[in-house]
């Protein structure tokens, strides 16, 4: 994205040109297209940083099963599943509906 932003930066003046933009209007939009690139390269970096951090947590939580046995094949695990799918399990396909009215 860095790139992309910096071929469209040197770019901007010519295109504030063609757009009938100058002097201090040119002056601003420059400014404010840098304000704005400096927030999304720092909101960029805080969404790495979360990434990085959640997949840190996942594997804690995957460690943490297979410490405390709550893999797949364990019996508690299967019986969270159905619980949670009892609803998507109890209502009737559409194969099994028989013909529409």
């Amino acid at each position: 994205v860095s790139a992309l932003a910096m071929e469209f930066h040197e770019k901007l003046q010519s295109l504030a040109a063609k757009e009938g933009l100058k002097g201090r209007k040119v002056t601003r939009a420059v400014e404010s297209f840098s304000w704005n690139i400096t927030i999304l390269k720092g909101q960029a970096d805080l969404l790495k940083h979360a990434k990085t951090e959640v997949q840190e947590n996942m594997e804690q939580v995957h460690d943490a099963a297979l410490t405390g046995n709550l893999t797949k094949e364990s019996v508690g695990v299967k019986r969270v599943r159905s619980q949670t799918r009892r609803g998507q399990d109890d209502k009737p396909t559409a194969g099994a509906r028989g013909p529409s009215a």
